[in-house]
């Protein structure tokens, strides 16, 4: 690949002055100017951004990483962060963090190819955000324990975690239901493991027996799964009762409601079944179905403008935590619709 230094030595000028020509810096004339950008066509040279981004100690880069970026969880909160990102033109590039790879995600920090990230994947250790979050790199965590981030350029985005599954499991409870079955989701899913802890919590809560017959593993969060996990779920209902199912994503919900349906199993007459994340599928299908909306959209927004702040207006860290807490929207809603009957 052609360098600044072979067009320097084609035209027989100095680099400092192929460099200002290319940059368009006034102090060049037009007719060098043309003459080395006509050298760099013949040459096939290309501009080394990565360097030019070190030089600058800037990339106007803000750096996504996610488990999973195919499930609408994430493509919710990107088509927020996008918006906001596209309005200052920074460049977002994501990269996935999981049980069976992070390397690369973990050596794009360390090695400060960001302005700004912003961590959706509880892959990535505590240690290694303060490790390596910097003036110049502030690192973005949702809802982890505060007590474990120790670095001042980590911003944690509080999110009461500890309802997530509680609500809607007790919202089944005062709907008159007392056998409430659970269908897990990927095991590699933060959030399914939340809801499941939340689950358990608010039936010992209400003194309810925890069946284990009725917690049930979909190892997966979309429809098929559903479909397939549910199939289980009505051969269970042969020995046990079971009148109501908290599915652990809307998706997976839509498959079991398909495969009830198909069985003539009615619901909600039959048995109610609820979801979580409020995904636009869930109130598409008939019955539409209860869920949970934990405002993934508005989170997001809030979190690319104190981003931005940061990144361009030299906001601090205090700054920055008083616009993302200003007003009450990291809580969880419960959706009513029609897939549960009040007993």
């Amino acid at each position: 690949m052609a360098t600044i230094k072979d067009i320097a030595k084609l035209l027989d000028i100095s680099v400092s002055a192929v460099s200002m020509a290319l940059n368009d810096s006034p102090e060049i004339g037009v007719k060098t100017k043309e003459k080395v950008r006509e050298a760099a066509r013949q040459l096939n040279y290309v501009k080394n951004g990565i360097a030019i981004d070190l030089q600058r100690q800037k990339t106007n880069i803000v750096l996504l990483i996610a488990d999973n970026p195919t499930r609408p969880y994430f493509t919710d909160s990107l088509q927020a962060i996008q918006h906001e990102l596209t309005k200052k033109n920074i460049d977002l590039v994501i990269v996935t963090a999981n049980n069976s790879h992070k390397i690369t995600a973990e050596r794009f920090i360390s090695e400060n190819r960001a302005d700004a990230v912003i961590c959706m994947s509880r892959f990535i250790s505590d240690e290694f955000v303060n490790t390596y979050a910097n003036k110049n790199m502030p690192i973005f965590v949702l809802g982890r324990s505060p007590d474990l981030i120790t670095n001042d350029n980590v911003v944690n985005v509080a999110i009461d975690y500890e309802r997530v599954g509680e609500d809607i499991t007790e919202y089944l409870i005062q709907a008159g239901h007392r056998n409430i079955a659970f269908v897990k989701g990927s095991k590699a899913s933060v959030g399914a493991n939340y809801r499941y802890e939340g689950y358990v919590r608010t039936l010992r809560r209400f003194n309810l027996e925890i069946d284990k017959n009725l917690i049930f593993e979909a190892n997966g969060n979309d429809y098929d799964h559903g479909y397939k996990i549910t199939e289980k779920i009505i051969d269970t209902m042969a020995e046990h009762t079971i009148d109501a199912i908290f599915y652990v994503t809307d998706d997976l919900a839509v498959g079991g409601l398909q495969k009830l349906l198909e069985k003539g199993i009615s619901v909600p007459d039959d048995v109610s079944i609820v979801g979580y994340n409020n995904y636009p599928i869930s109130k598409m299908v008939t019955p539409s179905i209860t869920t949970v909306d934990l405002h993934q959209q508005k989170i997001m927004h809030r979190v690319a403008k104190a981003l931005i702040g940061m990144m361009t207006e030299n906001k601090t860290k205090a700054d920055v935590m008083k616009k993302l807490q200003k007003d009450t929207i990291f809580y969880s809603e419960i959706i009513e619709r029609n897939s549960v009957k009040k007993r």
